[in-house]
């Protein structure tokens, strides 16, 4: 009873005829290990000899009675192959043990081997000199960006954008301009005043700013009435505009097949 506990507590529900079982499913057996046999009829911890069909199998193939499997082995989370405990890495993940196969490959068998400590090196070097040069690259490009953008607003704009080209069919940026315009709530607040709350709701929503509803803006600050002049004046000095401009480079066109 000792041992069953013992081989319980390492993960090892069951053994039969050299398979040993985890959690009621099969992890090991000689099968299962690619170009290995059981290896001798003794255990090879503590040399016992080992009745036909009784010994527990590690990952390799070595034979150990059941005693010693519990004390000293270890079902690795990986591959579910028996390993010395003494021997298996913990998992990075969830602290599983793991064999030293499967530690390489980041805890399971079939995953990526990981980096020796040479590759490390290199792709460390590799990384910081990347890292220099992005930023360096960054810095170059946010100079080029605003100087594509000042020669673009003086330029003559095809719907709100201006394509730059470098000769007639070399690669080229879209130049695109958006406009963003704000209301200082102070002077809406007069505007609001002056025309009610629900002419002022017609014009504009009230949020955390203000957002005008366009086209009925547009239409009021077009009128004619005398008697809305003060409103309009108001809110056109309430009105803040800013010009927004974004680069992109233009994809070039297929040569015709």
């Amino acid at each position: 009873m000792e041992t069953e506990r013992n081989l319980n507590a390492a993960g090892i529900d069951n053994v039969t005829n050299g398979e040993s079982v985890t959690n009621g499913e099969s992890v090991m057996s000689v099968e299962g290990v690619v170009g290995v046999e059981a290896r001798g009829a003794m255990c090879v911890e503590c040399l016992s000899a080992l009745a036909p069909g009784a010994a527990v199998l590690d990952r390799c193939g070595a034979a150990l009675c059941r005693p010693c499997a519990a004390e000293f082995y270890v079902a690795c989370a990986g591959c579910g192959g028996l390993v010395p405990s003494d021997e298996a890495p913990a998992r990075a993940s969830d602290g599983e043990a793991v064999c030293a196969e499967c530690h390489t490959r980041g805890g399971t068998p079939d995953g990526d081997a990981l980096p020796t400590d040479v590759e490390v090196a290199a792709l460390v070097s590799e990384y910081v000199v990347l890292h220099e040069e992005s930023k360096r690259l960054e810095a170059r490009m946010g100079e080029i960006k605003e100087r594509l953008k000042l020669s673009a607003r003086s330029r003559p704009r095809v719907s709100n954008a201006v394509v730059l080209r470098a000769g007639d069919e070399g690669p080229a940026v879209r130049c695109s301009f958006a406009v963003k315009t704000t209301y200082d709530a102070a002077r809406l607040a007069e505007a609001e005043a002056l025309l009610g709350a629900a002419e002022f709701a017609s014009l504009f929503e009230r949020k955390v700013s203000y957002s005008a509803v366009k086209d009925g803006l547009e239409a009021f600050l077009s009128s004619p009435d005398d008697g809305r002049a003060a409103a309009r004046d108001i809110i056109l000095a309430a009105e803040q505009r800013t010009e927004t401009t974004t680069l992109g480079v233009v994809a070039r066109k297929k040569p015709a097949s």
